[in-house]
Parts: structure tokens; C-alpha cells; sequence
């Protein structure tokens, strides 16, 4: 069987071209492999150049066109294994607000701001009444900005006389807020930065922190794995016989066939 092998040029001739066809698709493969993992790579040392750069971001301050004050800053993304990992006081500091075992698999960004608010109530309305010994005084101040931003403070002051003084009988102050905060992040310069602004005046953001979770293990292309299969075909078409005569009709193959990954699809 190796004479006849041997003897026949034409399959000699097949199976060299095979080996060379192999080799030319291994060493193809093997480029594409290489180009992944830069590309992966490639990613990841951006990802952890910007964290670096966010890290040393300060909030900076815009005014928008309908003259509201707009907060800014980096954000930072991780990857959720390494949130769990390395970052896990990160971690923990958000499962203590939310009060529960965060499931980072189900949440996409992570957001958390400390704020301040100055504010001042001057020339409020007062009713003064009296009776008998009881003086009060009932105050009430309402700014209304917008349908979700508000202040609303009443209060009621009692005094009583006694002889010369007046000493205070009782007193309750209500104060009421709302505030609506608007956020948005946006690609500035090769990088995510989270805005965010309220029509409420006077509100100032000490610190902003965004934390955008993203599992590499899926969002990373991943290689595809080149490898050898046995298959059987069937089918109707030209088949060449080993007389190197064409012929048309039905065809039965059995064969070993090696697929390269980036082939596959």
C-alpha cells in the first residue's frame, strides 16, 4: 500500500499541497490568536490609564444654557472580578448603603455624591396673634422652582409673659425639600465623565464617585479555538475519480478535516 502511495504522483502531489495549506493556516491562526490578545490587552491598559487619571480628578463646575451649575468628574470601571477582588472595601462600602449583599452581575454602574446646601430664609411671611398672656408668631416661606424642586418651611413660635419677659411656651418648625438631580455620562476626550445638575440653587457636590462594572470574561472577545474534526459528508455535484475523469452523481465522504480559529464564524 506504501509502494502504491508512493508510486502515485497525483496524490503525492495532493498531499504536499495539504501540508502546506496546514502549515499556512496554523501560522494564520497563530497571527490571529496574537492580535486578540493585544487587542484584549489593549483594552485593559486603557481602562487602568483612565481609572489612574480619574483617581487624580477633582470635580470641576460648568454652567449649562439654562444657567444651572453642572458638577463633573472621571469615572472609574472595573471589572467585576477584580471589584470583588481587589476592590472589595469598595465594595463594601456600597453593600452598607443598599443594606443588602450586592449582586454585582446584576448592576451596571455604581454611583454615589455627598452634597451640601446653603441656603437662607429672609422676610418670610409672619402672622402675630395674641391672647391673653400668648403671643404667636406663625411663619411660613415657600420657593417653588420647578414641579420637583422646592422648599417649604412653616413654624409657629409661642411666647408667654411672665411679669417683665417673655419665655417661650412652645415652638415646631417644619421644613420640607425636594430635589431633583440629573445625571449623564458622556465620552470627553477618550474618556467617561459623569455630569450632574439640579435646578435647585444653592446645592454644592463635595464628592462624586461613578464606578461602571463590566465582566471582561464576556465582553472581551475571546479566541476561537482552532482543532480537528472527523466528518461525513453527503452530497450531488462533480466528483473526480481515480481515473481523473469528472463525473456528476451522488458522493459519499468520510474525512478528517482541521478548522482554523479564525475561520469560524
Amino acid at each position: 500500500m506504501i509502494k502504491t502511495i508512493l508510486n502515485n504522483k497525483t496524490l503525492l502531489r495532493f498531499i504536499g499541497i495539504a501540508i502546506v495549506v496546514f502549515l499556512v493556516l496554523k501560522q494564520c491562526n497563530q497571527i490571529s490568536n496574537l492580535k486578540q490578545d493585544l487587542e484584549n490587552t489593549e483594552k485593559v491598559a486603557d481602562r487602568n490609564f483612565n481609572n489612574y487619571k480619574t483617581a487624580q480628578d477633582s470635580i470641576k463646575i460648568e454652567l449649562n444654557k439654562n444657567g444651572e451649575l453642572v458638577s463633573k468628574i472621571g469615572t472609574f470601571e472595573y471589572d467585576v472580578e477584580v471589584l470583588k477582588s481587589d476592590k472589595s472595601k469598595l465594595l463594601n462600602r456600597y453593600d452598607k448603603v443598599l443594606k443588602e449583599k450586592t449582586k454585582l452581575e446584576n448592576i451596571n454602574t455604581l454611583i454615589s455624591t455627598d452634597l451640601t446646601i446653603k441656603d437662607s430664609i429672609l422676610n418670610s411671611n409672619v402672622i402675630v396673634s395674641q391672647d391673653k398672656d400668648t403671643v404667636t408668631f406663625k411663619f411660613s416661606d415657600n420657593k417653588n422652582w420647578d414641579k420637583y424642586n422646592y422648599r417649604k418651611f412653616s413654624g409657629e413660635l409661642k411666647l408667654v409673659k411672665l411679669d417683665s419677659m417673655f419665655n417661650v411656651k412652645s415652638s415646631r418648625f417644619d421644613f420640607n425639600q425636594g430635589i431633583s438631580l440629573t445625571t449623564a455620562i458622556v465620552k470627553e476626550e477618550g474618556r467617561n465623565i459623569l455630569r450632574i445638575t439640579t435646578p435647585y440653587p444653592g446645592l454644592d457636590f463635595t464628592s462624586i464617585e461613578n464606578i461602571n462594572i463590566v465582566n471582561d470574561k464576556l465582553n472581551l472577545k475571546q479566541k476561537k479555538k482552532s482543532g480537528w474534526s472527523i466528518g461525513v459528508g453527503f452530497g450531488y455535484g462533480m466528483n473526480l475519480n481515480n481515473n481523473q475523469v469528472i463525473s456528476t452523481g451522488p458522493s459519499i465522504g468520510i474525512g478528517v478535516y482541521y478548522s482554523p480559529s479564525w475561520l469560524k464564524f
